[in-house]
């Protein structure tokens, strides 16, 4: 309850040790493994800022590793007992890479909902090596955001910013509408990380392929593959990602009463 608490008041929370250093070796060899027989250029690399997205479909060790009982038992808290996985990205910020800016991860999914995004480091996260910081409470307010090369940037108020120190094995674990950012690597090492984005499986994601992979039913485990999620004959649902225009036109028809 404690966890909850802390996550719907800041908006994130830090958890040490989550994952042993056995564990993280396993996971950096199989995420290696998959991202260099599976190379993807993503529209978010700059520089030494790399991104290798939606490699847990090339792997069933990734998928099972997100899946596993102790993820399932600390994401339900946030979202429920029922959700799936809609993202993720191993994430390398190398020597000399800049500033990401400030931003949510709603403003690149262009998502309505929230979702938990669940941030593995891979190795220590400092300031130095490019570390991600966070707003508290920013979750509870919107932001406008401007293209920023091929990123996005919000307008904020950054005075209350507070930086997430981990090491290998820790997990932060925060709202999709949090804002945070992360600084340049001045240092000479990479700094790794690996990110899920756990999401209610009432939610919908309109904009990615099927099949979606549903992770836990009930508070359990539950691996598979589905064409339809629960939330996808949702009036609401699709009512939700109509443009305004074409919205009000299908509720003044009736279509959407």
């Amino acid at each position: 309850m404690q966890l909850k608490q802390e996550y719907d008041s800041k908006g994130y929370v830090l958890i040490r040790n989550f994952f042993s250093p056995e564990e993280i070796q396993e996971l950096i060899q199989e995420i290696k493994k998959t991202s260099s027989e599976n190379v993807s250029t993503d529209q978010l690399n700059l520089g030494n800022l790399k991104f290798n997205s939606l490699i847990m479909h090339k792997s069933q060790k990734l998928r099972e590793f997100i899946s596993q009982e102790k993820v399932v038992n600390l994401i339900s808290q946030f979202i429920g007992p029922n959700f799936w996985v809609r993202w993720d990205q191993a994430v390398e910020k190398g020597p000399g890479a800049g500033t990401f800016p400030w931003h949510t991860d709603n403003s690149y999914s262009r998502l309505k909902d929230p979702h938990c995004q669940f941030w593995i480091s891979l190795t220590k996260m400092t300031k130095e090596n490019g570390g991600i910081w966070m707003i508290p409470g920013s979750h509870k307010k919107k932001y406008e955001h401007k293209h920023d090369g091929c990123h996005m940037s919000a307008t904020c108020d950054e005075q209350n910013a507070e930086f997430i120190s981990a090491e290998i094995g820790d997990i932060v674990v925060f709202n999709s509408f949090t804002l945070h950012s992360t600084t340049p690597n001045v240092t000479q090492e990479s700094r790794w990380a690996y990110v899920l984005e756990y999401m209610n499986i009432k939610h919908i994601d309109p904009y990615i392929s099927k099949p979606h992979l549903i992770i836990a039913k009930d508070g359990k485990p539950q691996l598979e593959y589905v064409d339809k999620l629960e939330g996808e004959d949702s009036l609401y649902n699709t009512f939700k990602y109509l443009r305004p225009r074409e919205r009000w036109r299908k509720f003044k028809h009736g279509v959407l009463s």
